[in-house]
């Protein structure tokens, strides 16, 4: 089976591919691996619809990408499976199910880690008949209308990264433990990020967790990362609005995404979230 067995229907006119009809579960079996990677790569963001799986049938999806990355935020994890995070905003016999807030505002995955995502996957068990969308913009096709000249000013930049920043901003927080502050250092990471398996080339951005740019000392970095976030998440946007057992699985190296509000004292939400660790981001330059 190759790629052209597939059927994909294009979800946005920027990123996306939706893939009915297809159990998850045969991938790695008669469905191979490296064809559900190049749509993939192609789409940026695959949707499989109408999944049935359990916990450790999302780890092993999860684990043909790659080995998974443990949230630094335990307390959100599912009972038994540290490497899944439980998005909810349900509580039962007073305790929350999962974390209420994730996931809003735009952003790419752990940026502020020395090897940050790859790939990050959601399992939609329940949603909101009204909004909770997310969001997902192109850092690729943003990358590749700008003129050769912003091109070349942007290759050699390194943006700065801090977990620390992000998580302080935050309301109602915890302190961080210090094993939890030990694993999560200011990073670097080019702002033009070259992807291993495909060799293109875009955008790699965050914004809340960005403290700098180095590579220039002439440029603002900060304003720079606005500017080029705001040009993207403009301008190269789609609209995921969920149906229940929908499993979404996206490349981090070129996609920004967010959650979106909804009803929380109406409706329940409940997502399962797993991520795949990724290499050191390449640069361009």
């Amino acid at each position: 089976m190759s790629t052209n067995d597939i059927r994909v229907t294009r979800l946005g006119d920027h990123l996306g591919g939706e893939i009915a009809d297809l159990d998850v579960q045969r991938i790695g079996g008669d469905i191979p691996l490296e064809a559900v990677k190049a749509l993939l790569f192609e789409y940026q963001l695959l949707c499989f619809r109408d999944q049935n799986l359990t916990a450790q049938e999302l780890l092993d999806f999860t684990r043909l990408f790659g080995d998974p990355d443990p949230h630094i935020l335990q307390q959100f994890a599912l009972p038994g499976f540290p490497d899944i995070v439980v998005l909810s905003n349900i509580v039962e016999d007073g305790r929350p199910l999962g974390n209420r807030k994730e996931g809003f505002g735009w952003h790419t995955d752990l940026t502020y880690m020395a090897r940050p995502a790859a790939y990050t996957i959601l399992y939609g068990l329940e949603v909101p008949p009204d909004g909770g969308d997310t969001l997902f913009a192109s850092t690729y096709k943003a990358y590749d209308t700008l003129d050769d000249d912003e091109k070349a000013r942007l290759r050699p930049l390194k943006g700065r990264y801090s977990y620390l920043k992000l998580y302080e901003s935050r309301n109602n927080k915890t302190p961080l433990t210090a094993e939890q502050r030990a694993r999560t250092p200011d990073v670097a990471h080019p702002l033009v990020r070259v992807h291993p398996e495909t060799g293109r080339q875009g955008m790699y951005l965050n914004l809340d967790d960005c403290i700098g740019v180095e590579g220039d000392d002439t440029v603002d970095g900060k304003a720079l990362v606005s500017r080029l976030f705001d040009y993207t998440v403009e301008n190269f946007q789609y609209r995921h609005k969920w149906r229940v057992r929908d499993l979404l699985i996206w490349d981090n190296r070129g996609a920004l995404h967010t959650a979106t509000p909804y009803d929380m004292e109406r409706h329940r939400r409940l997502i399962y979230r797993t991520s795949v660790r990724g290499e050191v981001p390449i640069g361009a330059d």
